[in-house]
């Protein structure tokens, strides 16, 4: 995007047109008022609606961008899972890779993913299936003095109680750690997105998962990554231990099995 009024020349340059195709195209651009003309400065420069038209052009470009590079992935992708306002931004996950997973342990994580996430000084996660493997990760993020902030839905809350409640304890304890649960559904079955990398896994539209996880370094793939966190998040309760009655806790919400606490 040509940002800020420009001269007919800077405009050939950036664009790399001659002055005979390109004067054509400007003069449809000012006929229709989304481009405007400065006789004094001698600059051209997009109207406001012209803005909001090569706003959303760019956002065009960024999902047809992803969609190229991954198009076998993407298509068979069930997108309706993510809320509808993620998927709006979704092709701000560029340059992704696909990492495929061993058929025996589908729902491990990649040894690339563990690698960067044990690399990583801030790790968010939201989950919608049990990993034990989580444990083991967060206990080594947790010594080495990372944050971590765990997003799970209900049911996946009580298998990590039943099943580790010592470490469990340890988490919540934890002056690092933040968990939250959600009652309700999280749309991807995992994501996970830190200072260096942002991952995804999603079911297929057939509702199954091939273990293929979504992996990317670029900037605006974390930011979208945090965003949907953030949103996962702010719809889930929060869980403490009572500092008085060591008890576990929940913002906004009552749970039986504090008391085994």
């Amino acid at each position: 995007m040509i940002e800020g009024p420009k001269s007919i020349d800077e405009i050939k340059e950036a664009l790399d047109f001659n002055s005979s195709a390109l004067m054509p195209q400007i003069k449809k651009l000012l006929k229709w008022d989304l481009v405007t003309y400065d006789p004094v400065e001698d600059m051209y420069k997009l109207s406001d609606m012209g803005v909001l038209i090569v706003e959303k052009i760019d956002e065009f470009l960024n999902i047809i961008g992803i969609y190229v590079e991954n198009h076998e992935y993407w298509e068979t992708r069930d997108l309706s899972e993510i809320p509808y306002h993620m998927r709006k931004k979704i092709g701000n996950l560029k340059h992704c890779e696909l990492l495929e997973a061993d058929r025996d342990c589908l729902f491990e994580f990649h040894p690339n993913v563990v690698e960067n996430i044990l690399a990583s000084k801030h790790v968010m996660m939201a989950s919608s299936t049990f990993q034990p493997q989580t444990v083991s990760i967060f206990s080594k993020l947790l010594q080495k003095n990372a944050k971590v902030s765990f997003v799970i839905i209900e049911q996946v809350f009580n298998k990590f109680f039943d099943d580790f409640p010592n470490q469990f304890k340890c988490f919540l304890s934890h002056e690092n750690t933040s968990i939250s649960m959600r009652s309700g559904h999280i749309g991807p079955l995992t994501l996970v997105v830190t200072d260096t990398f942002m991952a995804l896994w999603l079911f297929d539209k057939n509702g199954r998962f091939d273990g293929t996880t979504l992996i990317s370094y670029e900037e605006s793939a974390l930011k979208w990554g945090k965003e949907l966190f953030t949103y996962y998040s702010s719809i889930s309760n929060m869980v403490y231990i009572d500092p008085d009655s060591g008890k576990m806790e929940f913002t906004g919400y009552n749970i039986t099995k504090a008391s085994k606490f």
